[in-house]
């Protein structure tokens, strides 16, 4: 069975970005999370700073689909950092600690590989970066 989810600027304009300063677990995804080649997919929605991650079972693909959020991907113990803006697919490599922040709120695709993910709260990310 086909799955079909609307995401046209209409339906994305409804989508109100959560303050994740106000939660204390993840959000969930405003058109549900489904499977896709051995990745959870869905929407994200959210102003604010989620945890670092780091994702050793797969590469992980971010869509921006509304607002814009500030990138960050650590490599060989490098920071790089860039705002992702609407329209932008950055492809997460990985095995590389990353995070966004969304001052003023992002609306974005996910799909995260299901297995061999980490999460940190640390202001910077742990030290074993895999690259």
């Amino acid at each position: 069975m086909v799955k079909v989810f609307e995401l046209n600027p209409a339906a994305i304009s409804r989508m109100i970005p959560v303050d994740l300063a106000k939660l204390n677990e993840e959000p969930p995804s405003p058109i549900g999370n489904f499977d896709f080649h051995g990745c959870i997919c869905g929407i994200a929605s959210y102003s604010g700073q989620p945890p670092w991650e780091l994702h050793n079972g797969g590469d992980e693909l971010l869509h921006i689909l509304a607002g814009e959020c500030d990138f960050t991907l650590v490599a060989n113990g490098t920071k790089e950092s860039r705002t992702l803006h609407a329209g932008d697919v950055a492809l997460v490599p990985r095995g590389h600690w990353h995070r966004t922040r969304a001052t003023n709120g992002v609306t974005l695709l996910f799909m995260t590989p299901r297995e061999g993910s980490q999460h940190s709260w640390a202001d910077d990310p742990p030290a074993d970066v895999v690259d």
